[in-house]
């Protein structure tokens, strides 16, 4: 680090994870360019190990902590009091403490979805572990300059935890990449088969997706992949593997993929279906029709909100009404295509002109003006 305040301080050290991971990668570009463009400093935190391809950034490293702890609060107060930033930004939800000491600093939050705080049956969450999140998201609305949400579904919720909120929606775009040609070779199933992506946590709603899957097995040739974020099946709600294992070699279960490989296995499958109970946005479905696969998704707010006309939707508490799509799109390959085509022209249409950019100078600015 310089003698000079760093304007602002991006927290980047959750840049593996999946979701929260792609959301700092694609961020990441805007926010340098920005800064750049502005004249301000940038500085990034990240755990050792695991530090992003930065060119324009100060990197200040710190031991690995886990996220929701107290380990966390603690290498916030350590970066904070280092880099005396003018702004600081934390891209997902956990409140960090030491900013209610560094006063006339901008903070800016990332709530991505409200997941946390939904009854246990969806969340999987512990009465304790809700509180703890209904506490964070309250004060992410009282103390942050600025709330990000990736939906308009994701900034209503957290507006009627926190009515103070201010919030910006900011939909994030589906990597460029997705839109290349893949190499079908690369896929690692042959034949035909319907694709989950995404963890087993019990707001993914897998159990919905396996016995609707399992009531028509026997009427479709496909099998049922489910490519896992590095959890695979572990980590999640207790009832997916003994579900998974009744339907035998008719389901498929793999971890983490190379990303080159993941586009293949998404760009062969005939079907992606996503499940959910609760999504803050729900990247899977766009990038499937990005890939030109057909998409079912859950009729809830926020896949509405990004995968709007380019899906067919199903309750996801009605194992009937899934499995009547399944057979039908399973057994109609011309209906599968013209969903494909709906899904493609959706997801270009959306793509044009989107990016986190907004975002980016929305925080350059208050810093500039805090300053």
């Amino acid at each position: 680090m310089t003698d000079r305040r760093v304007d602002l301080l991006f927290d980047a050290r959750h840049i593996r994870q999946s979701g929260i991971g792609t959301y700092i990668a694609t961020l990441l570009p805007s926010l340098e360019e920005t800064f750049v463009k502005r004249g301000l400093s940038l500085a990034v935190l990240a755990n050792e190990g695991a530090v992003p391809e930065v060119q324009h950034a100060t990197v200040v490293t710190a031991a690995p902590a886990v996220m929701y702890t107290v380990g966390e609060q603690r290498v916030w107060a350590h970066a904070l009091s280092t880099a005396r930033p003018r702004g600081f930004w934390v891209p997902h939800y956990p409140f960090p403490f030491a900013a209610l000491r560094h006063r006339g600093m901008k903070l800016f939050t990332t709530v991505h979805d409200t997941m946390h705080v939904r009854p246990a049956e969806i969340s999987g969450q512990s009465t304790a572990r809700r509180a703890y999140a209904r506490t964070m998201f309250r004060l992410d609305g009282r103390f942050a300059d600025l709330v990000f949400t990736p939906s308009e579904a994701t900034a209503t919720t957290l507006r009627a935890l926190s009515p103070r909120a201010r919030t910006m929606v900011t939909p994030i775009p589906v990597d460029e990449e997705w839109f290349a040609p893949v190499d079908p070779a690369l896929s690692p199933v042959s034949g035909p088969y319907v694709l989950y992506v995404g963890n087993a946590k019990w707001h993914k709603n897998l159990p919905l997706l396996l016995t609707a899957f399992g009531d028509v097995a026997g009427e479709v040739p496909h099998r049922l992949v489910i490519a896992g974020s590095g959890e695979a099946l572990r980590g999640g709600d207790e009832r997916v593997p003994a579900l998974a294992a009744a339907l035998g070699d008719r389901v498929q279960v793999m971890g983490r993929l190379d990303f080159a490989v993941l586009r293949a296995l998404v760009a062969g499958a005939d079907l992606l279906v996503m499940p959910s109970l609760h999504e803050g946005a729900g990247l899977p479905p766009i990038e499937a029709m990005a890939s030109h696969t057909a998409v079912l998704a859950s009729d809830i707010p926020a896949l509405r909100e990004t995968c709007g006309d380019g899906a067919d939707y199903f309750d996801p508490t009605d194992r009937a009404g899934l499995a009547a799509l399944l057979r039908a799109l399973c057994r109609d390959e011309d209906a599968r295509a013209k969903l494909a085509a709906r899904g493609w022209a959706h997801v270009t249409a959306r793509q044009a002109g989107l990016s986190l950019a907004p975002a980016a100078e929305a925080v350059a600015e208050m810093v500039r003006l805090g300053s």
